[in-house]
This record gives C-alpha cells, sequence and structure tokens, in this order.
C-alpha cells in the first residue's frame, strides 16, 4: 500500500495544473518552504479551527516575498474550498496584495470566487 503524499508534496502540482507553471517561477528556496508548510498550516486549520492555527498560517506567509504570497491564498483550496480561501486570509489578518497574481483565477475554480477584498 502506498502512502499517502501530505499535501505540502502536492502543493507545486496542484497550483501548476490551475494556476500554470510561469506563477511558480519567482518562489525562492525560502518562498517554497514557507509556502509547505502554510499549506500544512491550513491542512491543520481544516481539523483543529482555532485562531492560533491562523496566527502560525499568518506568521508562515509573511516569510515569502510579498510577490510569492497569493500563492498560500489559492492553496488554501488546495486542502479546503474555494470559498474558504477569502476567508481564512482574511480570519488570519494577513493584507490584501493588489500586485500580481491577486487577479489571478484558478483553472479549475467556480467561477465568482476571485479575489480576496479588504
Amino acid at each position: 500500500m502506498a502512502k499517502e503524499k501530505s499535501v505540502a508534496d502536492t502543493i507545486g502540482p496542484w497550483l501548476r495544473s490551475n494556476l500554470g507553471s510561469s506563477h511558480l517561477g519567482a518562489l525562492t528556496g525560502t518562498d517554497a518552504r514557507a509556502l509547505k508548510a502554510a499549506i500544512q498550516i491550513i491542512e491543520l486549520y481544516s481539523y483543529h479551527r482555532r485562531q492560533e492555527v491562523l496566527d502560525a498560517f499568518k506568521d508562515v506567509v509573511e516569510c515569502m516575498q510579498e510577490k510569492t504570497r497569493y500563492l498560500a491564498y489559492h492553496g488554501i483550496a488546495h486542502v479546503l474550498n474555494w470559498e474558504d480561501r477569502e476567508r481564512i486570509w482574511n480570519e488570519a489578518s494577513l493584507e490584501y496584495l493588489s500586485g500580481f497574481g491577486f487577479g489571478a483565477v484558478c483553472a479549475f475554480e467556480p467561477s465568482g470566487d476571485k479575489k480576496p477584498r479588504r
């Protein structure tokens, strides 16, 4: 029986299939590690909905370059639902960034779900 991969291991391929590979090009080594950690934290949040978990998510996302943080926003849907992205982003008190990527729409997201608003 094959071991199931963690969401940290599958976030890259998931983002590539939803946003395209060009979006992952700006990730530095630190960004990539922070993104994986952020997605693992969201998986914890799916079982343990505490503000402390969202605070940890915020702390890790803020380790990423501003121009790559939108990948963590979109990655929320890899673990939860498309409509959870905006709510979690706001509940984690993450700043809305209007730059590159936040206007991106994932290939498989339902229409009407766009970007976080503040």
